[in-house]
C-alpha cells in the first residue's frame, strides 16, 4: 500500500467538502457555506505547508490543483445558480483554469515537474477573497472580476515560462523516484 501523506489527506478533505458546500450555497445557507468554504481554504493552506515540510509528492502536485479547480469551479457555478455571478463570469473563470490544467498535464508528461509560482498564488488568493465575499454580498462580484483577470494573468505567465527553454524559474522541484506514486 502506498504511503498517504498528510498533505494529500488535507487535499482529499477539501474535495470532500465540495458536496456539502454546493448544498449550502444552493440552499442559500450562506453562513454555513462560508464556514465550509473557510475550512476548505484552511485545508489548502495546510496541505501546502505540510507538503513543503514532508517533501511534495507527484501525486500531491497533481491532486492539489485538481482539488482547487473542482472546489472553486463548483462554487462559481453555485453562485451563478443563486444569482451572485453571471454566466460570463463563470465561463471566463473556467477558461484559464482549463488552460492551466492542460498545461499541467503536458508539463508533467514532458518533464514530470510541477510548481506553483507567485502569479498563480496571487490569483488563487484573490479568487479565495472574491469567493468569500460572495457569501456575504452579491457585490463581491466586482472583486470576482479582478480574480478572473488575475487567473488570465497567471495562465499567461505560466505559458510564457514554459515557452522558454528550461530555466530555474520554469522548473519545478525534483521528486525522488521513491516518492513518486
Amino acid at each position: 500500500m502506498d504511503h498517504v501523506s498528510w498533505a494529500n489527506v488535507f487535499t482529499l478533505l477539501r474535495l470532500g467538502l465540495v458536496g456539502p458546500l454546493v448544498w449550502a450555497v444552493l440552499s442559500r445557507q450562506f453562513a454555513l457555506g462560508l464556514g465550509l468554504f473557510l475550512v476548505g481554504v484552511a485545508t489548502d493552506v495546510l496541505d501546502g505547508w505540510v507538503a513543503r515540510r514532508e517533501r511534495p509528492t507527484l501525486r500531491g502536485q497533481l491532486l492539489d490543483p485538481l482539488a482547487d479547480k473542482v472546489f472553486y469551479f463548483s462554487l462559481a457555478v453555485c453562485f451563478y445558480e443563486v444569482g451572485r455571478l453571471s454566466l460570463l463570469a463563470v465561463l471566463l473563470f473556467l477558461l484559464p483554469q482549463v488552460g492551466i490544467a492542460v498545461g499541467t498535464v503536458v508539463l508533467w508528461r514532458r518533464r514530470k515537474e510541477l510548481r506553483a509560482r507567485w502569479p498563480g498564488k496571487a490569483a488563487a488568493a484573490l479568487t479565495a477573497l472574491a469567493s468569500g465575499l460572495l457569501f456575504l454580498t452579491s457585490q463581491g462580484m466586482w472583486v470576482y472580476w479582478a480574480a478572473v483577470a488575475s487567473q488570465f494573468g497567471a495562465a499567461l505567465y505560466y505559458l510564457a515560462q514554459q515557452a522558454k527553454r528550461r530555466t530555474p524559474e520554469a522548473a519545478g522541484p525534483e521528486i525522488p523516484a521513491n516518492r513518486r506514486p
